[in-house]
């Protein structure tokens, strides 16, 4: 075993050999529109080999997710993915630009992917890469404008859409960034910009619902809408709507386990507040301004989770905002936590074609890469192991929502499938 890295040695391939493109997702599920972007991954960018960074088990818009990480991962391989990367909690749970910088530069690190590829809802690169270029540099026109709108008590987002807007002198800019694909995908080309990475990028238009759709559509449904239906419906509800991989995978599971939503986390979120001062609280990211007496107000009243973010929600605070600054509270995530940066990476799954990679990461990684979180845990310097001490953690935190496998890091088998 290699002190850099705990994968094996398979093959002799080269970085010159290969195409490799990158996908950063959360399959939450894994669905038809996934499936579309993945085949387009090898169709026309000429992609020998497809890699995904896959959010944890608590998600970027502060949702738990349906079924858990490994999972996920799973049908991502089945569907036709080559290797999934983990991208841990510490860093799926954060707000777009930031976990876009993560996904980014995990990929970065371990040194395989030479294109990264995301859906949107512009399709058009340009425009994208131009509002990148304005949010990495910054002009003083933009700095200003921007400034002047959160002096207005607007959201962030709210403020940045405007300033561009004016900026460009074009609503169309505007309308771009106020669409969920559009803004994530602004983030990775920026994310790219800010790492200097040698990783190219490129788009392709979504098709189908929006990403916040909540109505079924034909066959191509938002993830939003496919979750909605399965915890109002049943799996077979959306069996047109996700691929018959995935479909028989969900099947297995909820045979034993239930799908994960945010109704699941109503008692523990009031428990871990009851535990916490309005002090206490200010050690969390942007709990800033009296928000945190808000937020003990919530708890006192008794409410749901989605009850509880609806009252403390304001136009200053968006529900997402407030939704994953709650997920942060509940996972003890605190802000010195998230000053970390990407020191190890973890492959949950491979395809028998992705074992070919191996070589090339153990050459090129900057970082450890392992497939064993016992033994790399066993042999990880002491601030590597607190970042894995605390996946673990908010992992127990999510089987504990849906009487899983507690400690499962430390039980899954890594598999080549």
């Amino acid at each position: 075993m290699s002190s850099k890295t705990e994968i094996l040695s398979y093959s002799d391939l080269t970085f010159s050999d290969m195409r490799t493109v990158g996908i950063i997702c959360e399959y939450n599920p894994f669905h038809n529109g996934h499936l579309h972007l993945l085949r387009e991954a090898r169709k026309h960018h000429d992609g020998q080999y497809v890699v995904c960074v896959l959010s944890s088990d608590f998600l970027q818009r502060g949702d738990p997710s349906i079924i858990n990480k490994f999972e996920r991962a799973k049908s991502a391989v089945i569907n036709g993915a080559d290797l999934v990367f983990e991208l841990p909690v510490l860093y799926s749970c954060r707000n777009a630009s930031e976990y876009a910088y993560y996904g980014v530069s995990l990929l970065d690190k371990v040194g395989i992917c030479d294109t990264l590829l995301f859906g949107s809802e512009s399709g058009d690169k340009k425009i994208l890469a131009d509002i990148a270029d304005v949010l990495v540099n910054e002009p003083l026109e933009y700095k200003n404008m921007l400034k002047e709108y959160l002096s207005e008590g607007l959201s962030y987002p709210k403020s940045r859409s405007n300033s561009l807007e004016k900026h460009f002198g074009n609503t169309a800019v505007s309308d771009v960034i106020k669409s969920s694909n559009n803004i994530l995908a602004v983030e990775y080309i920026s994310a790219i910009k800010n790492l200097n990475s040698p990783i190219q990028y490129d788009t392709i238009k979504r098709i189908g619902a929006d990403y916040l759709d909540e109505n079924l559509a034909a066959s191509f449904s938002s993830a939003t809408a496919i979750r909605s239906s399965i915890l109002t419906n049943g799996l077979d509800s959306v069996k047109n709507q996700i691929p018959d991989e995935t479909y028989h995978l969900l099947q297995n599971i909820f045979l034993s386990l239930k799908p994960v939503s945010s109704a699941h986390l109503d008692t523990i979120m009031n428990y871990r507040l009851a535990s916490l001062t309005s002090s206490d609280l200010l050690q969390y990211q942007n709990v800033t301004e009296g928000i945190e007496n808000r937020i003990s107000k919530a708890m006192s009243k008794h409410l749901g989770f989605e009850e509880m973010i609806d009252y403390i929600a304001s136009k200053r605070y968006p529900r997402t905002r407030i939704r994953r600054m709650l997920i942060h509270i509940l996972l003890d995530l605190k802000s010195e936590y998230l000053k970390n940066d990407i020191s190890y990476a973890r492959i949950l799954y491979a395809s028998e074609k992705g074992k070919d990679l191996f070589d090339v990461i153990n050459r090129n990684s900057t970082i450890p890469v392992f497939t064993s979180y016992r033994k790399f845990h066993d042999i990880a310097p002491a601030s590597i192991k607190k970042l894995l001490d605390f996946e673990v953690k908010a992992s127990n935190i999510y089987e504990s929502l849906r009487k899983g496998l507690i400690n499962s890091d430390y039980f899954h088998k890594f598999e080549i499938l």
